[in-house]
């Protein structure tokens, strides 16, 4: 019997992003859960709180209650583009994380206070949606990935609070904020060196 030569060959799968991929955008989500529960102590009332004046509700409200809603609203944005767009996504989303952050870091009051915890939560919340989506296209690895950085956002977490009133009572909490914004800098600029690497190499032809 004849049968005749198939002329369509089966879909390749879609290939994951890099692992390396992930660094920026991770690095940033790592940052902004740090930057969560810094305003806060365990021991009292911290150092931001008392110098600019600010009640116990009040920063609920402003520093932890508008950071977790601008982050949710946010997440979205990050988490449907960010697996076919990571780049796009993640490097502005960690430029208004740093302008949240330097803001703080020289607010002169409570109510700009609450337009850098918005604008830090915005970014946050994209960056993390961007590492959620790159870590559930990844191809191998994605529970160590995932379990990995869960883990480090718990820890970013809990010791925020801790170092962030150390380094305050030494400094003052402006210093704790600059402090971050450097690192958050780092991030933006892995984020972009990765993204041009990993535009690159996609351009770059491979030969059988």
């Amino acid at each position: 019997m004849y049968v005749p030569t198939p002329t369509q060959r089966d879909p390749q799968p879609t290939a994951g992003p890099p692992w390396w991929l992930l660094i920026g955008p991770g690095f940033a989500a790592l940052i902004g859960l740090f930057l969560v529960t810094v305003i806060y102590r365990f021991d009292g009332g911290s150092a931001l709180q008392i110098d600019l004046g600010m009640s116990d509700r009040s920063l609920l409200l402003n520093g932890l209650v508008a950071y977790l809603v601008a982050a949710a609203i946010a997440f979205p944005a990050g988490l449907l583009p960010g697996a076919r767009f990571p780049t796009p996504v993640t490097v502005p989303a960690i430029v208004l994380m740093l302008l949240g952050v330097l803001l703080i870091a020289f607010v002169p009051n409570s109510g700009l206070f609450l337009v850098g915890r918005v604008l830090t939560g915005l970014g946050a919340g994209a960056v993390l949606g961007v590492t959620v989506a790159l870590i559930r296209r990844l191809q191998a690895g994605r529970g160590a990935a995932a379990g990995v950085t869960a883990g480090l956002g718990v820890l970013a977490l809990v010791l925020a609070p801790v170092l962030g009133g150390l380094l305050s009572d030494v400094t003052g909490f402006r210093v704790v904020f600059v402090v971050a914004a450097l690192f958050v800098l780092v991030a933006l600029i892995v984020a972009g060196v990765l993204g041009i690497v990993a535009l690159v190499k996609a351009k770059t032809p491979v030969h059988a």
